[in-house]
């Protein structure tokens, strides 16, 4: 067998492991979340907890398509113990759709972190076949373009009183540059060029509309009416707005030779296999401004940061904490290969294997049966 025809059948099986993936892990996961509902009236801590172990299983599986086709992260800059179960922000450079899932793959091993993530998306992703799980995690759907940012803003602030802080949620994984680089670089340049403003090349200056609305609705205000101090969202669900961000977590992600990959190419393995670097900066939420100007300021400070980091990273080959002298609030820890916990992964395709089974059995193909059965009378 040749090169091609050997490449050709790797592809292959890995789209048929990917689909059977998705083929027993949507759905279980949807079953549960459904069956489940009446603890969620009774107890909501202990459904939102089971709720994110089924959810980190889902992107711990998404991790495996990932290193299972020699794509790896390796770790630097601050460290990240310690903060792991505190309200936390998180901000990352957008260059493709290869960005979600290697944020995944990077926050999969931090205890129940990724279970407890909000994600910030575009739209479209509402649509694609792990939609409807983050729909129902409560991730929040936002429409890009001019005409539609004050409404998703609006949104943003509902659904952050709503469901952030109703449903135990801890980090929000926001992408504050609002689209890859590469549709955004030119429109960002001129910009900057028009405002006197740096002109970047290996990020974009970030849009700071979300990131405030954020801020507004998880740190002390105090203007705010006292009357809005708690939320609400499934009965029950009662928690006081008194949750509030305690950090923001710089996380600068880059591709080796500036050339990231996309998403699908990745899960194939078309792409070679490469070394992803991720380097984290965590800032205290009392050093960030919080009046728009400042806050304005403050972020395309740490984008220019992130430019210099990326620009050595890509012309130097130089790793991303080697340009970073700064010292900050939290210790910094080497850098280091992230791993994937095979065993954890396995009990995890397992969890949703045998739950698939169980529900075929004794409750998808009863339904299918009934269905059927109905169906024969108008067919």
């Amino acid at each position: 067998m040749d090169m091609k025809a050997k490449d050709l059948a790797r592809y292959c099986l890995r789209v048929l492991f990917i689909a059977v993936s998705n083929i027993l892990a949507i759905p279980s996961y949807l079953t549960w979340y459904l069956l489940l509902q009446p603890l969620r009236l009774r107890n909501p801590a202990l459904f939102w907890r089971i709720e994110a172990v089924l959810f980190q299983s889902l992107l711990t599986i998404i991790t495996t398509w990932l290193y299972s086709g020699g794509y790896t992260i390796k770790e630097s800059g601050d460290s990240l113990e310690g903060i792991m179960d505190d309200e936390a922000v998180v901000l990352v450079n957008h260059q493709s759709t290869s960005d979600v899932p290697v944020v995944m793959a990077a926050l999969h091993n931090k205890n129940l972190v990724l279970g407890k993530v909000m994600w910030i998306m575009d739209d479209i992703f509402k649509y694609t076949n792990f939609g409807w799980i983050s729909y129902f995690h409560g991730d929040f759907f936002i429409l890009q373009g001019r005409e539609a940012r004050t409404d998703s803003l609006e949104k943003l602030e509902s659904h952050i009183n709503r469901i952030y802080k109703t449903t135990f949620k801890k980090w929000i994984i926001l992408f504050p540059e609002g689209g890859f680089l590469r549709k955004r670089r030119f429109r960002s340049q001129e910009f900057a060029k028009k405002n006197q403003l740096p002109v970047l090349q290996h990020v974009t200056l970030p849009r700071v509309g979300a990131l405030k609305v954020i801020m507004d609705n998880l740190t002390p205000q105090p203007s705010r009416n006292s009357s809005n101090s708690g939320a609400i969202g499934v009965k029950g669900e009662n928690i006081s707005s008194q949750k509030t961000l305690k950090w923001v977590i710089d996380m600068t992600v880059g591709y080796p030779g500036a050339n990231p990959y996309n998403s699908h190419g990745m899960f194939v393995g078309y792409w070679p296999p490469h070394q992803i670097e991720i380097h984290y900066r965590v800032y205290p939420i009392d050093e960030v401004p919080q009046d728009k100007e400042g806050l304005t300021k403050w972020m395309y400070e740490r984008y220019q940061e992130k430019e210099v980091l990326l620009q050595e990273f890509y012309t130097k080959s130089k790793p991303l904490d080697e340009s970073d002298d700064k010292k900050r609030y939290m210790t910094r820890v080497k850098r280091h290969d992230l791993e994937v916990d095979v065993i954890v992964a396995i009990l995890y395709h397992l969890l949703h294997l045998c739950s698939f089974i169980l529900f075929w059995y004794y409750l998808y193909s009863p339904v299918f049966r009934i269905l059927n059965y109905f169906g024969s009378f108008v067919f």
